[in-house]
């Protein structure tokens, strides 16, 4: 009996612990053994059933991470820490992991981890709807969208902008803002996209004029552009009546004919 008791008390609970991992990439779930311990034994397993997927003994060379064929080639185990690391993020990978550990000593430590298995969020697409100028204000729909499920989007404006906006979500993959602003100058918004484990965001700037500061910003680069025209026909008149009079005339109704 009192082998059974002291046998029960080198047992050392700890509480489930929660991990996020992200399709594709890589995560690593922690055994929590004290650093001071040297492992005799590590058992990571699945299932109420203890369906071992990695495991170690002391003597063997290399652990056993191959032992149940949904994790086969994925899995690392760090006989050092019993750390256990997961490439590849499945779906499938949402599970309760459980990790037995067993130091020189005899002492032991159970731990549950609950990993939870999501998409990594890229950052939102943002499209103008419309843009217009009516009575002297620019008027301008933006659009952001996610192409991931369950993604909440939020539009902010830039800090020194000051004018009215109102903001939309049509549903949890969309969301639309309006503004009306002073024009000849840039409306900043940045739209977050967030998951509850991430966050992503993309700024877009726009701008719109009066169609008269419009025709002031192009009217010198057209006139650069006749007065070049004006210098370069001159030239070649000037050097067609000098050298030759009739290959002139030719070019003249080439040109005007």
């Amino acid at each position: 009996m009192a082998c059974v008791v002291l046998s029960f008390l080198t047992i050392l609970p700890v509480v489930m612990g929660d991990i996020t991992g992200y399709l594709g990439d890589s995560v690593t779930l922690s055994s929590g053994a004290n650093s001071s311990w040297i492992l005799s034994k590590i058992e990571w397993s699945i299932f109420s059933n203890i369906t071992w997927i990695a495991t170690y003994r002391e003597g063997t060379l290399h652990p056993n991470t191959d032992r149940f064929w949904q994790f086969q080639g994925r899995l690392r185990l760090n006989i050092s820490s019993g750390d256990l690391e997961i490439r590849d993020v499945r779906i499938g990978d949402a599970l309760v992991y459980s990790v037995l550990l067993k130091d020189i000593k005899g002492e032991q430590q159970n731990k549950n981890l609950r990993l939870t298995v999501t998409e990594r969020l890229s950052k939102p697409s943002v499209r103008k709807v419309f843009s217009m100028l009516k009575d002297s204000h620019c008027v301008m729909a933006l659009q952001c969208s996610s192409s991931v499920k369950d993604t909440h989007l939020s539009w902010e404006p830039e800090a020194a902008f000051e004018d009215a906006f109102w903001r939309r979500n049509p549903n949890t993959n969309v969301s639309v803002v309006w503004t009306s602003y002073s024009p000849n100058r840039n409306a900043t918004f940045n739209c977050t996209a967030s998951n509850g484990f991430s966050k992503a965001s993309r700024v877009v700037t726009e701008r719109c004029q009066e169609p008269d500061v419009v025709g002031e910003t192009r009217f010198p680069g057209i006139a650069f552009v006749m007065l070049l025209f004006g210098i370069v026909f001159g030239c070649v008149l000037t050097y067609c009546f000098r050298v030759n009079y009739f290959p002139c005339i030719n070019f003249l109704n080439f040109v005007f004919i």
